[in-house]
Order: C-alpha cells, then sequence, then structure tokens
C-alpha cells in the first residue's frame, strides 16, 4: 500500500514539473494576428483585417463572413470606428442607447465603437473583415499598389476577388460583401464579371460564367450577399479613366502626413465649417452651391464631433490620381466615355443585395434605384433610405447605431435561412 502512494506521489510530481516547465511557453504564446494579407493577380498585397475589439477578444470563426471596405481615399479605419491608443475623446452617448449595445462591455470602455458598423456585426456574431484597398491604410494594415495610377475598375477587377479569395481560403465559407460608397461601386464591378481584355486596362469585357460564379455559386471567389452603402454607379467610372493624362500629377496624392498631424487640431473647426454651409444649404434650399457642395457631404447635425476629428486624423489617406481623373470626369458628364459599360450590364448582377442610399443629396437614391431595378431581381432585394444621413454620416451618424444596423442585421438574418 506504501509503495503505491509513493509511486503515486512521484508520478504527481513528474506531472507538475512538466506543466511548470512547459507552463512559461503556453503563457508567452502570442495571440493570433487579426492581419492577413490577400494578393491580387497583377501582384499587389492588400492589408485585411479580421475584427475583434481587443486582442483577448475572439473571433467569430463560426459565424457568416462578412467583408466590410471603405469608400473613396479612406482606409477601413472610416468603419471601423474606435478610439486609437494616445487618443481621447469626449463621447456623449444618446440615453437610452440601441438596444444592442446597452451591456456591452467594450462601448462601455470605449463609446466610439457605438457608432462602428464592424462591432456591431462582431456582437451579433457574424465573422467580421475589414479590407483596405490598393494603395490605402494605416500602419499595421498598409495595402501596395500606390506606386501606378489605379481606378475603381482595378479594384473591381483585381482586388475584391484577392479579398474575397482570402476569406473564403480562411473560413471555407461564402462571405458576404459590404461596400461604403466606392467600396461598393467596386462590387458592381466584380458581380458583373468584368476582366481586362488580354490585360489592357482600357479594355473590359464581361464574362458571364465569371459572373454566375460570383453571384451565389459555389467557387471561391462566390458572394453570399451584397450590402450597398450609398454606393453609386459614378463611383465605378470607366475604363476611359484609364486613358486620362496624368502626367502632370504623382501617381498617388498621400494626405497621410497632413492628417496624422493636423487632424487632431482641424477636426473642431472642419465641423463648425460643415454647420455654417448645412445653414447656408438650409436657408437657400437645394441649391447647387458650387465647390462648398462638397461640405454637404457630411450632416453635422447627424454626426458627433468626436468622429469628425476622429476621420480627418485616422480615416483617410489619399488617392490616385485614376480615381481623380475619374472625379473630375464624372463632374464634366464625361461627354467623351462613350457611357459606362458597368450601368449596361447590371442585369449580371443575381445576387440579393441590400442596398442603402442617403436622404440628402437627391442623385443618391436615384442611381441606387437604377441600380435595383436593372439588376436581376432577387426576393431577398431590399432598398431603404436613410433620411437624415448624408453620404459619409451614413454608416457611422448618430442614426445609424438605431436605424441602419438592426436593419443590416434584420436583412443578414433572413440570407442565412
Amino acid at each position: 500500500m506504501g509503495k503505491r502512494i509513493s509511486l503515486s506521489i512521484i508520478l504527481l510530481l513528474g506531472l507538475l514539473l512538466a506543466f511548470i516547465s512547459i507552463a512559461p511557453a503556453i503563457a508567452s504564446e502570442p495571440a493570433p494576428s487579426d492581419k492577413y494579407t490577400a494578393l491580387t493577380e497583377d501582384g499587389v498585397e492588400l492589408a485585411m483585417k479580421r475584427y475583434r475589439p481587443d486582442a483577448k477578444a475572439g473571433f467569430r470563426k463560426k459565424g457568416q463572413p462578412v467583408i466590410l471596405a471603405p469608400g473613396l481615399g479612406c482606409n477601413f479605419n472610416f468603419l471601423d470606428v474606435h478610439t486609437p491608443p494616445g487618443a481621447t475623446y469626449n463621447v456623449q452617448l444618446p440615453s437610452p442607447l440601441a438596444s444592442w449595445a446597452r451591456r456591452d462591455p467594450y462601448i462601455k470602455k470605449d463609446p466610439m465603437r457605438y457608432y462602428s458598423l464592424p462591432h456591431y456585426l462582431w456582437l451579433q456574431g457574424y465573422d467580421v473583415w475589414l479590407a483596405n484597398y490598393r494603395g490605402q491604410g494605416r500602419e499595421p494594415y498598409v495595402s501596395g499598389g500606390a506606386e501606378k495610377p489605379y481606378t475603381c475598375s482595378d479594384c473591381g477587377i483585381y482586388d475584391i476577388p484577392a479579398f474575397v479569395e482570402k476569406v473564403y481560403e480562411v473560413t471555407k465559407k461564402h462571405p458576404v460583401w459590404g461596400g461604403h460608397s466606392m467600396g461598393g461601386a467596386m462590387a458592381y464591378i466584380y458581380l458583373e464579371g468584368a476582366t481586362y481584355e488580354d490585360g489592357d486596362r482600357t479594355q473590359v469585357v464581361f464574362d458571364p460564367a465569371l459572373a454566375q460564379e460570383r453571384n451565389g455559386g459555389d467557387g471561391k471567389q462566390s458572394l453570399k450577399g451584397f450590402i450597398a452603402l450609398d454606393g453609386g454607379l459614378a463611383a465605378a467610372g470607366t475604363p476611359a479613366d484609364n486613358l486620362a493624362d496624368t502626367s502632370s500629377l504623382p501617381a498617388y496624392i498621400d494626405m497621410r502626413f497632413i492628417t496624422t498631424n493636423l487632424g487632431e487640431n482641424w477636426g473642431e473647426p472642419a465641423y463648425y465649417f460643415l454647420q455654417l454651409v448645412w445653414s447656408m444649404f438650409q436657408m437657400l434650399g437645394d441649391q447647387d452651391l458650387g465647390p462648398l457642395s462638397m461640405a454637404l457631404i457630411a450632416n453635422p447635425n447627424n454626426v458627433d464631433p468626436n468622429f469628425i476629428k476622429y476621420m480627418m486624423s485616422y480615416g483617410g489617406d489619399g488617392m490616385s490620381s485614376g480615381l481623380i481623373s475619374a472625379i473630375v470626369r464624372d463632374a464634366q458628364g464625361a461627354p467623351d466615355s462613350g457611357g459606362s459599360p458597368y450601368a449596361d450590364n447590371l442585369v449580371n448582377i443575381s445576387l440579393p443585395v441590400l442596398i442603402v442610399a442617403n436622404g440628402v443629396n437627391p442623385r443618391s437614391p436615384k442611381e441606387l434605384y437604377e441600380f435595383y431595378t436593372n439588376k436581376t431581381r432577387n426576393p431577398a432585394d431590399v432598398i431603404m433610405k436613410m433620411a437624415s444621413a448624408a453620404h459619409m454620416d451614413l454608416v457611422s451618424g448618430l442614426s445609424a447605431p438605431t436605424e441602419l444596423y438592426p436593419k443590416i442585421g434584420k436583412w443578414l438574418r433572413k440570407l442565412r435561412k
């Protein structure tokens, strides 16, 4: 009996010593990274972030993947609203909060997350991925491709396939694409099955078989659904934008230095400037204010001043001269473009879509309704308008947590059935 007890003690001591020897290695093992890299067909490395509110939180690996992409000149911080290390924001949250946020410890710790669509989706159990298209991103999520001029066509033909394939490679699930502004417009190009003919960036052809695969097929480039957040057709531009003479411009107008160093100081003045222009707009009625019309991109009455400060500091990067040429051509009516082939091939899109238009710029609902009526109809298609939101605050404005996020959640739940 005594020998058995002694043997048991020796075995227990051995197991204890073994655990002690490996415990430091277990404790020092780094948490899995949230950064992923997607490689495009033309050799550009793109940065992605798998969302979680902090390094101790888990990824929603069992959830439906959702890829979120920002608009023109923005990185995914525009969507991933939070308080960066070292920053301070005096956010006064509304009372009561939206029901989904009331008991969330992350929002209690960082109120800025109340205006984060990725955080809302993560709380609902979705596997959220944030994508920086070429030329965009802040360290450590900087995408390549800024050394050459690029257009929305490049993002739809090269970048989205890389993002979708990377998420499918990791999760073995077909993701939902959610894009704001140009992030939505590039998805039109992708879902139409657009490719460059023999690599010629001015010649786009449309492959029906590729479009069929991407619209709910079984292949690695297939999407399950598409959330178009104020992504108008004009933002897609035309292949002719690649012909624009950009020799007088650098390939990429990088604004990171200015925004990083001046954003904190200029955020509050920018907010009051928006208030001034908005008051002029309301007094004059629905009139063209010329260059000042650009300020109507955000409704200052539907945004926390801290968000303007945050966006100026962390959300903007710059843009390619190819994208600038598209903006100029759109403003001029693009008389030499011969029409947009992307507008002519909307019928190739059959995927379920949730379309969200802003309620301030009358052009937005018109363009999005054109998309809604000309795509191949799907029973799950939904179109809605955010009455009090302008373009920029549509996703992260004061009304988004109560009006937009729950409707996106409801649509996604129906999509899973």
